[in-house]
């Protein structure tokens, strides 16, 4: 495999992508405990968490990422697990709701092990790149549905720069990617946008006149 960057380099790559991701699951656990919403879309806690769950548990490629994914696999587990609290305001039954949860676990799932199969993508790089392009989208969607419950500025800017520090070392691996090479570029403008998103949500809600006491 060619490798475009130091050894040294892309081990801080490697540093930088599990400790802000890392970051990011734990600030949307707590912004959500906090805003009582769960921060994060549904389809992205289901691909997020068989994600990690394949490459931890079914195809592990190494000690270290095994150590990292099963810590995300577990923070993950934590956000769905706010997800199904918090989703009783909604207007489905439990029976609904868990449905559609099971059925996304098994579409994702399989879907994530036809991706490694057929592209022999033993690392999962693609379909970790396709979560993370659908996250971009999804938490922009969320920002206009919920505000900012469950969202922070620190989320966005610890996604933003964990994906970034990912890419930079795939694109010194795969350099002749042209496909994650476009996923690189669409997440990175998606989450610039996302942050400016967010930034102007927040100065709005600090501007917001306080309602007169009765």
């Amino acid at each position: 495999m060619e490798h475009l960057l130091p050894l040294k380099i892309e081990y801080l790559l490697m540093i930088g992508v599990a400790v802000l991701w890392t970051v990011v699951y734990l600030l949307v656990i707590y912004k959500g405990y906090k805003d009582q919403s769960c921060g994060m879309p549904l389809a992205s806690i289901c691909a997020n968490i068989t994600w990690e769950f394949l490459f931890t548990f079914i195809m592990p490629f190494h000690p270290l990422q095994q150590i990292v994914t099963l810590i995300w696999f577990l923070l993950d587990c934590i956000i769905l697990l706010q997800f199904l609290y918090y989703s009783k305001g909604m207007p489905f039954s439990k029976r609904t709701i868990y449905a559609s949860v099971f059925s996304l676990l098994v579409i994702a799932l399989l879907l994530h092990y036809g991706i490694a199969v057929e592209f022999h993508d033993k690392m999962g790089i693609y379909s970790a790149f396709g979560i993370n392009l659908m996250m971009s989208i999804l938490f922009i969607k969320l920002l206009f549905t919920k505000e900012l419950r469950g969202q922070s500025l620190a989320i966005a800017y610890s996604k933003m720069f964990g994906t970034l520090c990912a890419s930079i070392l795939c694109y010194s691996l795969y350099p002749h990617s042209i496909l994650l090479f476009i996923m690189y570029v669409l997440i990175l403008i998606l989450d610039l946008a996302y942050i400016l998103l967010v930034y102007r949500q927040s100065i709005k809600t600090i501007r917001k006149p306080a309602l007169p006491a009765k």
